[in-house]
């Protein structure tokens, strides 16, 4: 804002005050008659105390509008403290999710894995006439909870709308995949099909609540930089997990609040980085979205 900008609320003011002030004299002149001496004088006494009670009306504005963006600017420092000590933590989340010898994003490659060789499962069970909403629910409930004995109660809970004689079938595949994984020696970074509702419960739970503590923030915060900066952390695999979080159960808040739509939390996963052809179209599933390989 330039100098002259920064003082035209002043030229304004001085401008109708002289307006005001000469108004009365103006019509005299023209008349051409003599102005009273003590009239004026008692007329300048009037306008003086006038002025003087609007400027200080003025006086008292501009004080209370400094105290406002004093104000606020104090609750953008607090915010910004508080959002960054957020991010920081989200920080560590990622980086205390092990997996044998791995940890922080990389563990996210070997989820992304994981997953699909669940989706493949649920889709040879699950024919066509399944939503491609549903499968992913259904396999992303088994990568999350995985078909451990303990975690298997759970698991049948969450899917309990769907048909359980297949949904029994699948958990017997994959816990006969984990068996001859044992038995063969098969090596992989870590156990399939074993949960990861310790390592990813809380690290979602967070994330959540940092992007609605922006979100529901009421200042002049320009909200989209902010979740944009948390976003910048994720990798382009943590992104296609948080994708396939958002369309479970598990994740459903994220789509009831508009939350994912609105700050574009995914909007970096790679064009086809799921296969359209025997996976599913991402662009489909989140046509709200502009992704970054549309741009």
């Amino acid at each position: 804002m330039n100098q002259k900008s920064n003082y035209k609320i002043e030229i304004y003011i001085g401008l109708i005050g002289l307006i005001i002030i000469h108004l009365f004299f103006i019509p005299q002149a023209f008349r051409g008659e003599v102005i009273d001496a003590e009239k004026a004088s008692k007329f300048g006494s009037f306008i003086g105390g006038y002025v003087g009670t609007l400027f200080a009306l003025i006086s008292v504005i501009l004080l209370y509008k400094t105290l406002k963006d004093q104000k606020e600017a104090s609750e953008i420092e607090k915010f910004e403290n508080r959002f960054f000590l957020l991010l920081s933590l989200h920080k560590n989340n990622t980086e205390e999710i092990i997996l044998e010898k791995e940890n922080g994003k990389k563990t996210f490659v070997h989820f992304i894995r994981e997953f699909r060789s669940v989706f493949k499962k649920v889709c040879q069970e699950f024919d066509n006439s399944t939503p491609i909403k549903d499968k992913i629910n259904i396999s992303y409930l088994f990568f999350f909870y995985g078909t451990g004995y303990n975690s298997r109660r759970i698991l049948k809970s969450e899917l309990s709308n769907y048909d359980e004689i297949k949904i029994d079938k699948i958990i017997k595949e994959l816990s006969k995949d984990r068996k001859q994984d044992k038995e063969n020696g098969k090596k992989r970074k870590f156990k399939y099909y074993g949960g990861h509702q310790s390592r990813l419960g809380h690290y979602y739970r967070h994330l959540f609540q940092t992007v609605k503590y922006v979100h529901n923030k009421q200042l002049n915060i320009d909200k989209k930089e902010y979740v944009k900066i948390l976003r910048a952390q994720l990798s382009n695999h943590e992104q296609a997990i948080f994708a396939l979080n958002s369309l479970s159960s598990i994740g459903r808040e994220w789509n009831e609040l508009g939350l994912i739509n609105e700050y574009e939390m995914i909007k970096n996963i790679p064009n086809e980085f799921f296969n359209p052809n025997n996976e599913f179209d991402l662009k489909t599933l989140f046509p709200k979205i502009t992704f970054e390989f549309e741009e």
